[in-house]
């Protein structure tokens, strides 16, 4: 019995060191899978696993209504942006009122129309008026007849000036009043100077008022009764007019 109880210890013992060398075999084996597992495993997981997870916002619901206002509300609104812009108006009424006030309105200039300048052809006294349609007697020729120009009396030799400002029309030789000039002037008006000698302008010369024509000649052969003078004739329109009244003289001298 004793021989038995120490065999069976033997066995016992023998097989118990076995399992404890399995037990640490198995520990082994699976600490070496864990430790192969780690330094196998993706880093990219890892990162995955640690990061938060973050749910999506949540979506506002469209299907709340939106609150509509009421036709007075609406109406006062429309009330209250028109009182805000009734200061501005008014703010900008104000301004352009002081522009207008700081630039006074200048007075549209008018054209100034200066009366022509009429010159006395010679000083001398009137010998000859005109007549227009009355007849005057003609010593020299002995008769009746009109008398479409004035006679001023001069001496021979004396400057004979152009009435108004003009342009030389024709510089001419007449059988019965010798050389002849005629000035066209404004307003459709012509002078006519008869009885010249020395003459000084051309045609198409521009001559102005007062300017010197020629010389009062010797005689003129239509009115040689009276001497030396200086017919002159002036005509608007082609109708004969008094050079006196172009002068301003009402009455003969």
């Amino acid at each position: 019995m004793k021989q038995y109880h120490s065999k069976h210890t033997a066995i016992l013992s023998t097989r118990g060191f076995y399992t404890i060398l399995t037990v640490c075999a198995l520990i082994i084996a699976a600490s070496a899978w864990v430790l192969w597992s780690d330094a196998t495993a993706d880093p990219a997981d890892e990162t995955q696993a640690s990061l938060p997870i973050v749910t999506p916002a949540e979506t506002p619901d469209l299907s709340v209504d939106t609150p509509v206002l009421s036709e007075d509300d609406a109406a006062a609104d429309e009330d209250a942006a028109e009182t805000e812009t009734e200061p501005e108006e008014a703010e900008q009424d104000e301004a352009e009122e002081s522009d207008d006030t700081a630039a006074p309105v200048e007075p549209t200039p008018t054209e100034t129309v200066n009366a022509p300048v009429y010159v006395r052809p010679v000083s001398g006294a009137v010998i000859t008026p005109f007549s227009g349609d009355e007849l005057l007697f003609q010593p020299t020729m002995g008769d009746w007849r009109v008398h479409n120009g004035t006679d001023f009396a001069a001496e021979a030799g004396e400057t004979v000036m152009s009435l108004n400002d003009g342009t030389v029309q024709e510089v001419v030789e007449d059988g019965l009043y010798g050389t002849c000039v005629t000035v066209t002037h404004d307003a459709d008006l012509t002078s006519t100077y008869r009885g010249l000698t020395d003459v000084r302008v051309v045609a198409g010369q521009a001559v102005s008022a007062g300017e010197a024509l020629g010389t009062v000649a010797e005689t003129i052969d239509a009115e040689a009764a009276l001497g030396p003078h200086l017919h002159v004739e002036a005509t608007r329109a082609g109708t004969a007019v008094d050079v006196l009244e172009l002068l301003g003289e009402d009455e003969v001298e």
